[in-house]
């Protein structure tokens, strides 16, 4: 691989980057997830290409490139610890939901009538 095969890898990875970050941000983490195979082909591309270099020896404007990618892996990967994260409380909210709930009635001075103690003789305001 060239120095512009390089170019356009990084370009093509911080573009994906990029959109996925947008994605996380709008509340589209499905559409963000199914990114992955093309991000991953984009990322075998570049390794391939360090892999046959010498460490070190990557040219300094490919190296402002590869700090970008790096930073939005990181962020994006921040984004999708809270989309699980939120995903989880919420399942978890929904499940112990029914331990709270109160179904029932209330008697004049406020006190709770569960309705297995309820007795039929309600009266309605007039």
């Amino acid at each position: 691989m060239s120095n512009q095969d390089l170019r356009a890898q990084t370009a093509r990875l911080k573009d994906i980057l990029l959109s996925e970050k947008d994605m996380l941000l709008t509340g589209r983490a499905r559409e963000a997830a199914e990114l992955l195979p093309v991000k991953m082909e984009a990322m075998q591309d570049i390794e391939a290409y360090l892999e046959s270099r010498e460490p070190g020896s990557l040219p300094i404007e490919h190296r402002a490139d590869m700090e970008l990618i790096v930073r939005l892996s990181k962020e994006n990967s921040a984004h999708f610890e809270a989309i699980r994260n939120g995903l989880r409380h919420a399942i978890e909210r929904l499940e112990s939901m029914h331990g709270s709930a109160y179904v029932g009635s209330y008697a004049q001075n406020g006190s709770k009538i569960p309705f297995t103690e309820v007795t039929g003789q309600f009266r309605r305001k007039a």
